[in-house]
């Protein structure tokens, strides 16, 4: 019996530590903008068999990532697009309706209406609206999950103004979400908080209020110093408003 629960916890920390480093590749793929390697993790994990609810959710969250990438303007395709969203799809209908997962189902919901409407942007006037009520669900279902703050934050900071978005409303959302992740210590080799980062910085651009920029830029600096968008082309810009 002592055997066979010393080798169940030597399983468990196995997964912990092959986790923590698909984390950091992850991270690295990002810093790096490395889509083809990002690719790679997401497909090796998708070809594990028998998955477990830990191991969907984490391919599910590179899977929302690399979607989001493939609908950008440097690295659109929006067949690729397509396919792995409903490989997104799939994870997400696998999880647990319960109510630990309930926020988050409802988050990535919500973020998957934007991508619907990206890769087909006819749909918008028909389910635009559905990615709104389901932020708002997954919100009110756990106030302390930062990723459905995130996708709070996303929806009203990228829908216009006159359908209801609102820059500020996404900000305070963005910063709840930023403070959940440093309390609950998953702030580090999380690809989740360096974009978050980035598009905090983003907003504050659009206040021009540089010194919120600038801290943006140095903390995601001092998590990953060897980032070479930071440091090649967006801090040589921000210097210049800093300097005026």
């Amino acid at each position: 019996m002592k055997k066979t629960l010393f080798l169940l916890f030597c399983l468990l920390i196995s997964a912990s530590v092959v986790s923590q480093n698909t984390a950091q590749k992850i991270v690295h793929c990002y810093v790096h903008q490395d889509i083809v390697g990002w690719k790679a993790i997401v497909d090796s994990l998708e070809a594990l068999p028998n998955k477990t609810v830990e191991q969907r959710a984490e391919v599910l969250n590179y899977e929302y990532g690399y979607v989001a990438w493939r609908l950008s303007e440097a690295h659109k395709d929006k067949k690729e697009a397509e396919v792995y969203l409903e490989k997104a799809y799939a994870n997400l209908h696998a999880l647990p309706k319960t109510q630990t997962y309930k926020a988050l189902i409802a988050a990535y919901e919500g973020a998957f209406v934007g991508y619907k409407i990206g890769i087909s942007p006819y749909k918008a006037p028909f389910i635009g609206l559905k990615s709104v009520q389901y932020v708002k669900e997954a919100v009110q279902a756990d106030d302390a999950n930062y990723f459905a703050h995130i996708q709070y934050a996303n929806v009203f900071y990228y829908m216009p103004t006159a359908f209801g978005g609102s820059r500020s409303e996404a900000v305070k959302h963005f910063l709840k979400a930023k403070q959940l992740m440093v309390t609950q210590g998953v702030h580090q080799d999380n690809w989740l908080y360096m974009n978050l980062l980035l598009t905090l910085a983003d907003a504050y651009k659009k206040d021009e209020n540089w010194k919120k920029v600038k801290a943006c830029y140095d903390e995601a600096l001092q998590l990953q110093p060897n980032y070479p968008y930071i440091t090649g082309i967006l801090y040589p810009t921000l210097q210049k408003h800093l300097e005026k």
